[in-house]
C-alpha cells in the first residue's frame, strides 16, 4: 500500500472553531480543547489512511463501537472526516449482535476505543450520499438500520440550533448513549456551536453525578422519560441548581403529570423545559414544544422543526386522530439490512412515523399512541399508550414515581409497576383506571416487579415485559 500524506481535513461540526482553547470534551478524568481535538482527529485520520484503503468511488464500510468517551468521539470525527460509511453500535451490545452485524455488512474494518481491526480491503460501491447507519434495535438484537446522509445530519443539527438556546460557554452533561440518535444530536449541536460536552460513568443515583451537576457547572440536561422519572424520584425539583438553564426531553412520551411538575419547576426557577419529538428515521428531531406552552399543553409535542412539515393521514372524523407523517431534509435515505442495500436508495418523500396524533387549533400536535399499540378488549378499541399515560398519572397522584408501563392482551390491560405499592393503593388505582377506560375491573390488572427491562437507549423494552407477563393476571 502506498504511504499517504497527512490529510488537510474539514472536520464536521468543529471547522469554525478548530483553533479554540475552549474545552470541547470532558470526562471524569480528562479533557480536550477544540484545538487539541482537531489535532487528535487529524492524527488518527492520517494513521487510518495508511491502514484502510480508500478511493473516491469505493468508500470503506466500517463498524464503529461508539462509547461516551473522548477517544470514541475522536474515532467518530476521524471516520466522518474521511467519508467512511459508518455503522454506529453501542459497545455494550452482545457478542451475538456484533457477529450478526459483521455478517450482514461485511465491514472493511471494525473500530473500537481508538483501535482498528482490518477485515479486508475489498469494496462494494455505496450510494455516494450515505454516511451513517444507525440501528433501529435498541435491544441487544441486530435489527435493520437507518441510512443517513451528511445532508440529513447537517439539516437536523441546524434546525435544532435554531430553537435550543445553546451558547459557546455552555457545558452539557451527556448521559444518553452516543450510538442513539438523540445522544448523537446533543453531541453534534454542542460541537457545532463550540460548547463543552461532559461525559460521566456515574448514574443519577450516584453522589458523583450530583457533584458534577452542582459544582462544574452544568447548564443543560437531556433525557428520555425514564431519566426524568428517576430525577423526580430523587426530588430533583427541590434542588437549587442556579447554573442549570434548560432541560430537553425526547425518546418517548413523558407522562403529563411529570411534564407538569418539571414545567412548574423550570417556570418557578427561571429555567426552560423543551419537550421534543423525533425518530432515528428523521436523524433525531422532528418537532418541539415551545417552553411557554408546556404548562398549558403538557401532552403536546408542538409543531415541526424549521424545514419540516407534518400531515395527518386517515383522520378519524370523530376525534381528529390520524397517522402522523413528516417530511424534511432530515428524513433518512432508507432502511438497510445488508451490505447490498447500500448500493442505491429510492426517494422518500413523506415519512410514515407509525404514531397516531391529533392537531389543535393552534397547529400543535399531540401524540396519542402507536399504530401497533392498539388492541381490542371486550369489543372496544384500546390505545395502550393512552392507557399507560393514564396509569402513570394516577400513580403520580399517590406519589408513586417509580418506573411503570402498560401492556395488553386479548382480555386484559396490565399496568406494570416497578416499586412498592400498598394493597389499598393498588385497589384504588385499578378502580380509577377501569373507570377512565370504561372497562370492567376484571379486564384491568396491576403487576408489581422489581425493575422494568430497558433498552440501551433508556426506553422500556415492551417485548421483554410481554414475555414475562404472558399469562399474568
Amino acid at each position: 500500500m502506498n504511504q499517504k500524506t497527512s490529510p488537510n481535513l474539514d472536520i464536521p461540526f468543529i471547522a469554525s472553531h478548530y483553533d479554540s482553547n475552549t474545552v470541547a470534551l470532558r470526562d471524569d478524568h480528562n479533557s480536550v480543547t477544540y484545538r487539541e481535538l482537531t489535532k487528535a482527529v487529524q492524527h488518527r485520520a492520517f494513521e487510518w489512511q495508511n491502514i484502510i484503503d480508500q478511493n473516491e468511488q469505493q468508500r470503506p464500510v466500517i463498524i464503529l463501537f461508539f462509547d461516551n468517551s473522548i477517544t470514541s468521539v475522536i474515532d467518530y470525527l476521524s471516520a466522518l472526516s474521511l467519508n467512511y460509511v459508518i455503522l454506529l453500535l453501542n459497545p455494550c451490545c452482545s457478542n451475538d449482535t456484533r457477529a450478526a452485524y459483521s455478517e450482514q455488512f461485511n465491514p472493511n474494518a471494525v473500530i473500537e476505543n481508538g483501535k482498528v481491526l482490518l477485515s479486508h480491503n475489498e469494496h462494494l460501491f455505496c450510494d455516494p450520499r450515505v454516511s451513517l447507519l444507525l440501528s433501529t434495535s435498541g435491544s441487544m438484537g441486530a435489527g435493520k438500520c437507518v441510512a443517513l446522509s451528511h445532508s440529513n445530519i447537517k439539516a437536523n443539527c441546524e434546525a435544532i440550533l435554531s430553537y435550543l438556546p445553546i451558547s459557546p460557554s455552555d457545558n452539557t452533561l451527556l448521559t444518553l448513549p452516543l450510538s442513539y440518535s438523540y445522544g448523537l444530536s446533543v453531541l453534534h449541536t454542542h460541537l457545532a456551536i463550540g460548547a463543552t460536552v461532559r461525559f460521566t460513568r456515574h448514574s443519577v443515583f450516584d453522589k458523583g453525578f450530583w457533584q458534577i451537576v452542582k459544582h462544574q457547572p452544568i447548564h443543560s440536561l437531556s433525557g428520555v422519560p425514564t431519566f426524568y422519572e428517576m430525577l423526580l424520584r430523587l426530588r430533583f425539583t427541590s434542588m437549587s441548581l442556579p447554573d442549570l438553564r434548560y432541560l430537553t426531553q425526547a425518546g418517548g412520551k413523558l407522562a403529563t403529570a411529570y411534564v407538569t411538575r418539571l414545567a412548574q419547576y423550570t417556570q418557578k426557577t427561571g429555567k426552560a423545559f423543551y419537550v421534543m419529538y423525533g425518530q432515528t428515521e428523521a436523524t433525531a428531531r422532528m418537532a418541539y414544544l415551545s417552553p411557554d406552552k408546556v404548562l398549558v399543553k403538557p401532552g403536546a409535542i408542538g409543531n415541526a422543526i424549521a424545514g419540516g412539515e407534518f400531515k395527518l393521514v386517515n383522520v378519524d372524523s370523530d376525534n381528529g386522530e390520524g397517522e402522523l407523517f413528516y417530511r424534511g431534509e432530515n428524513v433518512m435515505l432508507g432502511y438497510v439490512s445488508t451490505i447490498q442495500d447500500l448500493v442505491t436508495f429510492s426517494e422518500t418523500d413523506w415519512l410514515a412515523t407509525g404514531d397516531l396524533a391529533t392537531q389543535d387549533s393552534d397547529g400543535d400536535y399531540t401524540i396519542t399512541g402507536r399504530t401497533k399499540r392498539i388492541i381490542k378488549i371486550a369489543g372496544e378499541r384500546v390505545n395502550l399508550d393512552l392507557v399507560e399515560q393514564a396509569f402513570i398519572n394516577i400513580l403520580a397522584k399517590y406519589n408513586l414515581l417509580s418506573h411503570a408501563c402498560v401492556v395488553g392482551f386479548d382480555d386484559k390491560v396490565i399496568g406494570v409497576y416497578a416499586g412498592v405499592i400498598s394493597a389499598e393503593h393498588r385497589s384504588e388505582v385499578i378502580e380509577h383506571l377501569s373507570i377512565s377506560l370504561s372497562l370492567p375491573k376484571r379486564n384491568v390488572a396491576i403487576d408489581i416487579v422489581e425493575s422494568l427491562p430497558l433498552l440501551n437507549n433508556g426506553k422500556v423494552d415492551y417485548s421483554s415485559v410481554i414475555q414475562t407477563m404472558t399469562g399474568a393476571g
